[in-house]
This record gives structure tokens, sequence and C-alpha cells, in this order.
């Protein structure tokens, strides 16, 4: 039976990511993306036997805090919920883990570790932070003003070049910065380090 997946996610950039790096798993039926509290209730209580995961971030709009994920408990889905955020602190995990949630991956690890994070979850598992894990470690990542501006830019898809000219600086200088958030990010390359930045609320594509 296919697993049809529900993912929460205001930022259209980062669900594509992350419907990517599910990597075509064959167990996987349809997926679909919900960007707000109220049009998630209402997946939920339309068809709530439908989904078989629902990938939870908890910064959408019409959500605040746990409020989304404390009615997806209510609703009895806590067993096939994972919340996927860069929002980080103790006592979410804590209730998430206490509520019987399926995990709580942050977006802020390494791509392999959200890869591997997602992969366990698709085969049943439950994924939390490793309990040494501290705000501290997950909130230090920190990009200047200037790579953040050039990192924006990449998220929408612009070259060097143009970004060098929209910045008034040379594609040297843009590719110095690019390569700066990479390394800042845990990132691969431009994509994934703008990916990265983008879920971690430090650039917007307004």
């Amino acid at each position: 039976m296919s697993l049809n997946i529900m993912i929460v996610e205001d930022q259209p950039y980062v669900a594509e990511a992350t419907k990517l790096l599910l990597g075509g798993d064959p167990s996987i039926g349809t997926i679909e993306t919900f960007t707000t509290a109220d049009e998630a209730k209402e997946a939920i209580a339309q068809d709530r036997a439908r989904w078989g995961l629902i990938l939870l971030d908890l910064i959408v709009p019409g959500a605040v805090g746990m409020s989304l994920a404390a009615h997806i408990r209510d609703c009895g889905l806590a067993s096939i919920t994972c919340i996927l955020t860069g929002t980080y602190k103790e006592e979410y995990v804590a209730a998430a883990r206490r509520d019987g949630f399926r995990g709580y991956i942050l977006k802020a690890a390494t791509t392999q570790a959200v890869i591997e994070g997602l992969r366990a979850i698709l085969s049943g598992q439950r994924v939390f932070p490793p309990k040494e894990a501290t705000s501290d470690a997950v909130e230090t990542v920190m990009l200047t003003p200037r790579q953040q501006a050039v990192m924006a830019m990449v998220g929408k898809g612009l070259t060097s070049k143009e970004i060098a000219k929209a910045l008034n600086l040379t594609p040297g200088t843009v590719d110095n910065h690019i390569q700066a958030s990479i390394f800042a990010l845990g990132a691969k390359n431009r994509a994934e380090a703008a990916m990265k930045a983008l879920a971690l609320a430090l650039i917007t594509l307004d």
C-alpha cells in the first residue's frame, strides 16, 4: 500500500527540497503540500485516514509554537507525524517525545543527517535530536548581512554575475560570499546552502 505524505511547509522552495530528499522511495504514493495551519487542519478533517505520514514545520501561518502539532495529536495522528523544522526548543522536543510523535528532525542538521532521518521515519522508526543537543548547538549558524543578501539572490536563481551587478560587487567577491555561506551552513553547494538559509529564516525570497 502506497504511503501518502502531507508536507506542512509555507516555503515552496523548502517543500520541493524536502520532496527531493525523500529520494523517490517506492513506498511513497502522493505527496501534497499545505502552506497554512488551516489548510492542514481542513485536509485532516476531510480524510484523516488518507495520510500515512505528516512532515510538519512548526512555523507556518496560523500556527504558534506547538499549536498545530497539538491539534494533530488531538486528532490521533501524532504517531504518523514527524516535526521537520528549523526551530529547536528543548520543551518542544520533550513534548513531541511525550505525545508519541514519530520524530523531530532539525533542518539545521547536515543534509545527510536529514536524509537518514527521513529514511528512518519512512521505515517506521522514531527519530529525535541527540540528548546532548542544545539550542546553542543548533542556533549558532550566522551569516553576515552581505552573505544573506547574496544567498537570497541565489535562492531566486540568479547567477554570480547577475548578483554582482545587482549588488555592485565583482563576481569573484560574490563567489567568496557564497563559499563562506556554504561552509557556515554545512552545505554541499550553493543551492543546498540557499535551501538551508531559507529553512533557518536567515533569508526570505520575497
